[in-house]
């Protein structure tokens, strides 16, 4: 227990750190012989890489490289920043999620208990986990590790599997952004812009062996992005006429008109900011200015509008 306690405050260090001064997709190595673990286990190393276009919408990997490499392992996946913020994802290596199929589970655990497909310990955790806030995890994490401490009677691998789980909800309690609204899913890539914190642990016999971890940035799309104006405001309209009037930018991607709520939209009226969202109606000239952020950047634009 002494050897569990240490490496977990090991991790949690070297997750500090690195998410302050380890450059983009650098991993960490791993612990150094000497460690609490050397007697119990061989040393692995292992990293994360991602690999081609970090642009949103564009075909890219994230991966989780070991050395042997039939290691197993458990990753988590933290949006920190931009439309990432509050993501959450985790990924398992491919041996663990071919055990957790598996293992079968009664139907009636499953929320389509209709369903023809066998039901196992896999599609429970994926029913549980995805697209839920990641609080509704971390409050039923109780019944989670139940599940799997009951398990690991029948079938002793899953306890690394326990194990892993617990330190990766222990790494989303500390380091998910404050405030941010959460979503968590199993063995999804992350695909929205953003900056992202992940953290990959290598499991032997229940213990955690060596970690890495890697920050990576998932740029906006830009190229093919563009806006303009919905409804021209080419001369000054009465209040009534402002009051109907489609202020509005449309965002055009690729060629094709994509639905976004990402567009803000200030109004200045000498100079100063008179509105934020809505265009004003009482009599004056103003200058309109809609900006997109999310998954998408362009340059913004502006006009004059003016109202009598």
């Amino acid at each position: 227990m002494k050897a569990k306690r240490w490496i977990a405050f090991t991790l949690a260090a070297a997750f500090a750190l690195s998410a302050a001064a380890m450059p983009v997709l650098a991993a960490a190595p791993a612990l150094k012989p000497g460690s609490a673990l050397e007697e119990e286990n061989d040393m692995v190393s292992i990293r994360i890489k991602a690999s081609g276009n970090l642009v949103y919408g564009s075909d890219y990997k994230l991966e989780v490289q070991t050395t042997p490499e039939n290691t197993q392992y458990l990753a988590v996946v933290l949006g920190t920043g931009g439309e990432a913020n509050g993501y959450v994802t985790l990924l398992m290596s491919d041996k663990i999620r071919t055990l957790l199929k598996m293992i079968p589970l009664p139907k009636k655990m499953s929320q389509t208990p209709d369903q023809v497909e066998e039901f196992n310990v896999y599609s429970y955790l994926k029913q549980l986990i995805d697209g839920n806030d990641v609080g509704v995890l971390l409050r039923v994490a109780d019944e989670v590790v139940s599940v799997m401490d009951t398990i690991h009677f029948y079938v002793p691998q899953v306890e690394q599997v326990a194990s892993g789980l617990r330190l990766a909800l222990n790494l989303i309690r500390k380091y998910l952004p404050e405030g941010a609204f959460s979503r968590i899913y199993l063995d999804e890539q992350p695909v929205d812009s953003g900056n992202y914190v992940a953290g990959a642990v290598a499991l032997e016999n229940g213990d955690v062996n060596t970690a890495g971890f890697a920050m990576f940035k998932i740029k906006q799309k830009t190229d093919g992005v563009r806006m303009y104006w919905a409804q021209q405001a080419e001369a000054p309209m009465s209040a009534a006429e402002a009051a109907a009037f489609n202020p509005a930018a449309v965002l055009e991607v690729d060629g094709q008109v994509v639905p976004t709520d990402k567009v803000t939209y200030t109004y200045k009226k000498n100079g100063s900011l008179c509105s934020t969202g809505s265009l004003p109606t009482e009599p004056g000239t103003y200058v309109e200015t809609a900006e997109i952020g999310g998954n998408y950047s362009c340059s913004k634009i502006s006009r004059n509008i003016v109202v009598y």
